[in-house]
């Protein structure tokens, strides 16, 4: 078993006696007349030579970069994505772009939000939302002009007994 470091502040060059009743070795117990007094109080962490450890920045919050937006931009952004993707999905069974629509509505509001307040964590969530939009559009609009051309017959199901 190895014994612990020795407290900060306390010299540095003096072993550490867990079984001593003063965490802090005394002046008298071996330390040289010109190492530090001995601590009265919790263990200073100043700049001073001998004087310990720096104090530690606090950790990075968890998320990566900082924020700088509101919460609204991140509900935006997610709306947009997720409309997007249920208007691709929608625009295959009944070909209305009701969702797309909504998609490229929020996702363009997203995105001018995060101009002027930069959130790099919601980029791709807007760019999912304003693609997925954007497809579900064309395919929308591609089988209502096959609808048109006579290429597709929407009443071909409708007679099925």
């Amino acid at each position: 078993m190895t014994t612990p470091p020795p407290p900060p502040g306390s010299g540095g060059n003096q072993p550490y006696d867990p079984s001593s009743s003063n965490p802090y070795p005394s002046a008298g117990q071996g330390s040289s007349p010109a190492g530090p007094p001995p601590p009265s109080g919790p263990p200073s962490y100043g700049s001073a030579p001998g004087g310990g450890m720096p104090p530690q920045a606090p950790p990075p919050a968890p998320g990566g970069a900082p924020r700088s937006g509101s919460d609204s931009d991140k509900t935006l952004a997610l709306v947009s994505m997720v409309t997007g993707i249920i208007g691709v999905l929608c625009c295959f069974c009944w070909s209305i772009p009701v969702f797309s629509i909504a998609a490229l509505i929020t996702g363009y509001i997203a995105k001018n939000n995060t101009k002027t307040n930069p959130r790099p964590d919601l980029k791709t969530y807007i760019l999912v939302g304003l693609i997925t939009g954007a497809i579900g559009i064309v395919i929308a609009v591609l089988y209502w002009i096959l609808v048109a051309a006579g290429v597709i017959d929407i009443n071909a199901y409708s007679d099925l007994s």
